[in-house]
């Protein structure tokens, strides 16, 4: 998706806490004894962790174009995001996995980072337009050698975090787009292993290069 340098200069990024479940516990007796003690519930795994990748719904997305200009709509929370506009067409520059399109993700490896990304003081941020066809659940997951650098920004107002897993909910009966980004910190450039996921299906590693250069399979 073209992003001008001008709205990319002017970009201001948030970061968020990632929500985290709270463990509960239980106790009980009658009432003329104490309650006995209960081991307290283990908490579940962050939202957004690997073992409970971040929800990306469809109420994330959009499912119809929206014009370009100043009544177009933007992502809120997202300041430095463009306005969302009509799914482009797909070709050779994208990354596509079953009913998952990212847009343009291979054509990141070389040119003017900065007319694809913003950055700021952890790392840098670059925009992809994202869609799904029908409402097959597509987890993509940031590989372990790069998940200390790297993440994922999808998802509501927790998506301005990076997380290392998101999963696509796709609105039923329609292609639904996305919008959000890439973090990769320090300097921005590296070579980003993804296993995207179809449903319970097996992964599929596709590795992807951030202004690194070509990148070994």
């Amino acid at each position: 998706m073209p992003v001008s340098g001008r709205v990319w200069q002017a970009a201001v990024v948030t970061c968020g806490a990632l929500l985290v479940t709270a463990g509960c516990s239980w106790g009980g007796g009658g009432a003329a004894s104490s309650p006995p003690s209960q081991p307290t519930a283990s908490p579940g795994p962050p939202v957004g962790s690997i073992d409970h990748p971040r929800p990306v719904t469809c109420l994330d997305g959009a499912t119809a174009p929206v014009a370009r200009g100043p009544a177009a709509s933007r992502t809120p929370g997202r300041p430095w995001a463009p306005p969302v506009t009509a799914t482009p067409t797909p070709g050779p520059q994208d990354v596509r996995v079953g009913p998952l399109t990212l847009h343009g993700l291979r054509a990141l490896s070389g040119g003017d980072q900065g007319a694809h990304g913003v950055h700021n003081s952890d790392g840098w941020h670059y925009l992809i337009g994202t869609a799904v066809s029908g409402t097959d659940a597509v987890t993509v997951t940031i590989g372990a050698e790069q998940r200390a650098r790297a993440g994922l920004e999808f998802g509501g107002d927790e998506g301005l975090t990076p997380a290392p897993a998101v999963t696509f909910h796709g609105c039923p009966g329609t292609q639904t787009s996305y919008l959000g980004a890439f973090f990769v910190a320090g300097d921005g450039r590296a070579c980003v292993p993804l296993d995207i996921r179809v449903g319970d299906g097996a992964p599929q590693r596709v590795v992807i290069s951030f202004f690194s250069g070509r990148c070994p399979a």
